[in-house]
């Protein structure tokens, strides 16, 4: 049983706890220095069309990328730099 507990800056928290997850974490590695489309993202961070779709639209509602549709294909490009976040995270 958990206990509930009240943050001051749950918007925070939820949008660290999207990270956590590898696999979206590895999209966001995946378009920062070029965008890609889902498709040959979902190849790359080998998961099937539909789940990288997915994470693709929760990480967009969480401003962590951009999606763009042209055409049938849809580009996705990071909207963070890991580097610069590496950079303040790391003590």
């Amino acid at each position: 049983m958990h206990r509930k507990i009240e943050l001051i800056n749950t918007e925070l928290f939820n949008r660290i706890c999207e990270l956590s997850n590898p696999s979206k974490f590895k999209i966001i590695e995946s378009v920062q220095e070029k965008e890609m489309t889902i498709s040959l993202l979902s190849k790359k961070v080998n998961l099937a069309f539909n789940k990288c779709s997915n994470y693709c639209t929760e990480l967009e509602r969480h401003k962590f990328i951009s999606m763009k549709k042209e055409g049938k294909n849809v580009f996705v490009k990071s909207k963070i730099n890991l580097k610069k976040l590496k950079k303040i995270l790391i003590f």
